[in-house]
């Protein structure tokens, strides 16, 4: 059998969850920006091209949430999604085949969750459908039969109090926070 030195993994691991309590203690989630974008601004990139001032540019690394104005229309917009669903699945991966977010069936207002600490932009572009179909996201263009229907992106700073960088991995903790909280339609809980 191999000899590992369990007590000292175990002392490791300690010092890395007191070292992460620190950290988060020092760290403050704030109110960045809201933004509202009405389906007819993101139709397809030259159209949400005119619209794009409307994402702002952060230093620090963010989190989002995604709602539909209108229980009515969420509700549309979910029944054009499954309608969408069952017919992208029988599609090729990594050929025609869109890689959606999970479905939760969950009964929240909330459409998505998620973070960015790099280029927050591509991101929101992805969730609009207009970038791609191979990163993981709610590419609701594709998919929202040209539903008439206005969406709002809260985006949360994750600022270190000593300015510090703060850690991906710390992120994806607040992160989950806001998931459990929010319970998204839409996404998977970021994996810790």
């Amino acid at each position: 059998m191999m000899i590992v030195d369990t007590k000292a993994i175990v002392k490791q691991s300690e010092i890395f969850a007191l070292n992460l309590v620190k950290q988060i203690s020092k760290i403050t989630v704030r109110p960045f920006q809201e933004i509202t974008f009405h389906s007819s601004e993101f139709r397809d990139k030259m159209t949400l091209k005119a619209h794009l001032h409307k994402i702002p540019k952060s230093n620090y690394p963010l989190i989002y949430i995604i709602q539909v104005q209108s229980p009515t229309s969420l509700k549309k917009l979910i029944e054009h999604f499954e309608g969408y669903h069952t017919i992208n699945k029988t599609k090729t991966k990594n050929k025609d085949r869109v890689n959606l977010s999970r479905y939760n069936k969950t009964p929240s207002k909330v459409l998505y969750v998620g973070s960015s600490t790099t280029d927050f932009k591509t991101r929101i572009k992805n969730h609009l459908g207009t970038e791609g179909t191979r990163v993981y996201s709610l590419h609701l263009c594709k998919w929202d039969n040209c539903l008439d229907y206005k969406l709002k992106v809260s985006a949360f700073e994750v600022v270190s109090d000593n300015e510090e960088v703060v850690e991906r991995f710390i992120v994806e903790i607040l992160e989950q926070h806001f998931w459990d909280k929010l319970k998204p339609v839409f996404g998977k809980r970021s994996g810790l």
